[in-house]
């Protein structure tokens, strides 16, 4: 890689995703050359946190258009992570300021934006869905997904702002379920197995929508992060500055339309998961018995996160994380399963906080 200072803006760093890749971000090898800034909302604590960290804080949020154009503009690399997945405004922001850096510089770009494959999420209510596995070394299978899929309309602004400017190199990383503690300053808690042990923990046991048939994909938050900076460097020594021109890109690092790195190391039933949640709250005598039941259909919003339940911990989504193994990426943390008793310690802990 080279020398020369590379320019960071990265959004979400006080977030849960974001976050845990600041921190790789600042254990990197090379973080010396890196200046990072970071977009986040007026907060004094949080602030000072990032600046003791050699982070420029940026105020701002996802709407503040000017200011997210100005700093994509002024960066190398973006990553996108501040509910990057179904914000098209600050999406917006971010093309708009790299495609207006490749036409001053008239080099490279590079935009890391954060989607998931909820865009690949079949609406079952828990029931078994399609044997269809999607593989991210068929970007045409990924392509043709429809366009009302949850994501969707984002990642087709992206790949369609890539079509328009060549020299504007955007990938779309799509993690599955992800858990795991967050390395990150802030927030270290996810959203999908953190709601199922709340209500859980609230009900006093374990529960899920209808049968619990249904199949997601997981990844550990560590190996996420690994998968970033894999990315992220690779990227870089093809599209960043001092790039050599005549150096040979892996055929599987690619951009645009082609571009879709899923992020998954393991397969579960939501049946499996509340299962596993459980045997660790009735070995902990919160739970008054092992056994999983079915949430009450006219329960399910109200016990778990709203109008989003169905779709965040009944829906099915099944990929296949080939593009980024043929880059290098290694996962080898604990399993979700092995990770329930660890994060409802967090959030037993968090409570009694």
């Amino acid at each position: 890689m080279s020398s020369t200072k590379i320019n960071i803006f990265l959004t979400g760093a006080t977030g849960y995703i974001g976050g845990s890749i600041l921190t790789a971000l600042l254990q990197h090898p090379n973080a010396s050359n890196f200046n990072i800034t970071s977009l986040i909302r007026g907060d004094n604590e949080r602030i000072k946190k990032l600046s003791s960290l050699n982070v420029t804080p940026l105020i701002g949020s996802n709407d503040s258009f000017e200011i997210i154009e100005k700093a994509a503009s002024e960066s190398h690399v973006v990553i996108h992570t501040a509910n990057s997945a179904d914000d098209l405004p600050s999406t917006k922001a971010i093309i708009s300021g790299l495609n207006k850096r490749t036409k001053e510089t008239g080099k490279p770009a590079i935009y890391i934006h954060t989607s998931g494959t909820g865009v690949l999420a079949e609406d079952v209510c828990g029931k078994a869905g399609s044997n269809t596995v999607y593989s991210d070394l068929n970007p045409d299978q990924i392509n043709g997904l429809a366009d009302e899929q949850p994501h969707r309309n984002i990642d087709l602004f992206i790949i369609n702002s890539a079509d328009a400017n060549p020299l504007l190199k955007t990938v779309i990383i799509l993690p599955s379920l992800i858990y795991g503690i967050g390395t990150g300053p802030f927030n270290r808690t996810s959203v999908q197995l953190p709601i199922l042990i709340r209500s859980a923990l609230n009900r006093r046991k374990a529960e899920m929508i209808g049968p619990g048939q249904a199949t997601w994909n997981n990844v550990h938050i560590a190996d996420l992060s690994d998968a970033y900076i894999i990315i992220f460097d690779q990227l870089l020594a093809a599209y960043g500055p001092g790039a050599k021109l005549d150096v040979q890109v892996s055929p599987y690092l690619t951009t645009g339309r082609e571009g879709y790195y899923f992020l998954e190391n393991g397969k579960h039933t939501w049946r499996q998961l509340s299962e596993k949640i459980g045997e660790v709250l009735y070995k902990k005598g919160i739970a008054k018995s092992p056994d999983v039941t079915s949430f009450p259909d006219d329960e399910v919003e109200s016990s778990l996160m709203g109008e989003y339940s169905w779709y965040l911990v009944g829906s099915q989504s099944n990929s296949k994380a080939e593009r980024v193994r043929k880059l290098g990426w290694k996962p080898h943390r604990p399993s979700v399963f092995d990770s329930v008793e660890e994060q409802a310690d967090a959030l037993i802990n968090n409570v009694k906080d």
